[in-house]
């Protein structure tokens, strides 16, 4: 049995994209984006150098006020006690079994420990020796990264930040139980291991190597000596306007469309590489101890040919046996996968970097409201079908939450917070078959699950022996008075293209109908 693809839905989609749907969604275009020709930004941006994103508030207040809500413009902020969620009250946390090498690089496993205390408007990190205080190592925090789901920390050692081993979960109000970052120790035959000195910490594993690439805008890293560094790095702490336009110093100075990138004039797959430059996980083809492209710009399309994509093969913790996303920051890899990146359906298509919120992702209207937007048949054809009277709606399925970003607390052992972009249903007897987790496991855990992803494949092959029962009855009945209306509950049943799993009933209603009338019982 086949999973429920939309096939039939995607032509439309494409068309209803230009037209007045996405109109209703404040995005106002000519041609489908998979059509239009792709503006060349070595032209837009030749020799535009970035000017932050205060530049842009006298021309654009809306815009800037809406996107100084989003938790783009916050990702990376200077640390300050009125955004820290945090627990730092003098709190201490060992970690168990935690692996790391010794001084022959050896693999050794320790339980090592922090703690954390504040002291006025400055944060400290101490990392532990408790079998001796003398290599302890104590660190001022200076940067605080998101908030919203989870809020992870840079400690300043020399003229590097690196990111912290602690990971607050916002949910949870609590810690991780693991280190996000285990280079902060090595194993010397004790059972904490001790903690490196500044002079033995990694340079290649620091913040602008590893992270901030795509936490901050206009990044421009040095290499000296193997070490990454970032010599103005208040210049674009967050993802700015600039991320998405392109640098705008020819822009302020001009004034002009052709001076900046707006994405509505690029086709889909400039759109999505935008958003895909941050939204992978990737590693330099150039230089392979960067997580992300170097001077990539908003309306190239090589992001390909300057990263590695990583997958299943190369990174397995990072995804599903089938190569689905099991970890956050990975929309873009899973996207390549979905019919919508084939039809040229774009990130921007659902989601705007102008949110009024922080919430909700940025999109642009309700996810349910997004998705009945242009698959109007299924949409109809689930109408009143029992999940749909239960509450659950299209994202539920097809963009069920089956990765995961945080890391399991002393309440929660696992948090499944980040939804597929594949927009593929996984059943239950596909997630077996790959050990994963499936679509319907948030409601029907177990075997619960099993049984109704059984029951739903068993309804399917009988809705698609009645559509192929139909189907011969139409060639052999041309001349039947009740042809149209039997070729429009067909198409009604085709066009949904869930073979009945959106809504079962309704499906075999409309073809037991059909068939009655062309046989008459």
């Amino acid at each position: 049995m086949i999973q429920t693809k939309h096939s039939f839905l995607v032509f439309f989609a494409v068309l209803l994209l230009a037209g007045s749907v996405l109109a209703d969604m404040s995005v106002k275009s000519v041609l489908p984006i998979a059509a239009r020709k792709a503006p060349d930004s070595n032209e837009f941006l030749k020799n535009a150098v970035f000017v932050g994103s205060a530049a842009c508030v006298d021309c654009h207040p809306k815009e800037h006020e809406k996107w100084s809500g989003t938790w783009h413009a916050n990702m990376l902020r200077k640390i300050s006690p009125e955004i820290v969620v945090a627990d730092f009250n003098n709190l201490e946390i060992t970690y168990k079994d935690v692996e790391v090498l010794d001084a022959n690089k050896q693999k050794m496993k320790i339980s090592p420990s922090i703690k954390l205390k504040k002291e006025g408007e400055t944060f400290f990190l101490t990392l532990m020796d408790k079998d001796n205080d003398a290599n302890n190592q104590t660190y001022n925090l200076a940067y605080v990264l998101g908030g919203n789901w989870e809020q992870q920390f840079e400690a300043q050692v020399g003229s590097t930040l690196y990111p912290t081993p602690m990971r607050w979960v916002v949910g949870d109000k609590q810690w991780r139980l693991k280190p996000f970052s285990e280079i902060w120790w090595i194993a010397d035959g004790t059972p904490d291991g001790r903690p490196r000195t500044p002079e033995e910490m990694q340079p290649n594993q620091g913040s602008d190597a590893k992270c901030d690439g795509c936490h901050s805008t206009g990044l421009k890293t040095v290499k000296a000596k193997n070490i990454w560094t970032l010599p103005e790095r208040d210049a674009g702490l967050g993802i700015d306007c600039e991320k998405c336009h392109g640098p705008g110093s020819m822009h302020v100075e001009l004034n002009t469309r052709e001076s900046i990138i707006n994405s509505i004039r690029l086709n889909a797959l400039q759109q999505d590489q935008v958003c895909g430059q941050c939204h992978s996980r990737v590693t330099n083809k150039i230089e392979s101890d960067l997580s992300y492209p170097l001077d990539f710009l908003p309306g190239k399309t090589d992001l390909q040919q300057r990263v590695e994509f990583w997958t299943y093969s190369t990174k397995p913790a990072n995804f599903w046996p089938n190569e689905y996303a099991n970890k956050n920051r990975q929309q873009y890899n899973d996207a390549q996968k979905a019919n919508h990146f084939r039809a040229g359906v774009s990130c921007t298509s659902c989601h705007t970097s102008h949110a009024p919120t922080r919430m909700e992702a940025g999109l642009r209207i309700s996810s349910d409201g997004i998705c009945k937007a242009c698959h109007t048949a299924a949409s109809k054809m689930y109408e009143k079908s029992p999940m749909a009277m239960a509450g659950v709606t299209c994202t539920d399925c097809h963009m069920a939450k089956i990765a995961n970003r945080a890391g399991s607390t002393q309440k929660a052992k696992e948090h499944w917070d980040v939804s597929s972009h594949t927009f593929n249903v996984v059943m239950p007897y596909i997630a077996e078959s790959y050990k994963m987790r499936s679509s319907c496991e948030a409601c029907h855990a177990g075997e619960a699950g099993t049984k109704y992803g059984l029951m739903m494949v068993e309804r399917q092959n009988e809705v698609q022996k009645k559509i192929e029962e139909i189907s011969a009855l139409i060639q052999k009945k041309q001349k039947s008075k009740n042809i149209l209306k039997t070729k429009d509950n067909l198409n009604a049943v085709l066009l949904d293209g869930s073979t009945g799993a959106h809504n079962y009933t309704k499906s075999m209603e409309l073809l037991s109908t059909s068939s009655k009338a062309l046989t008459g019982k």
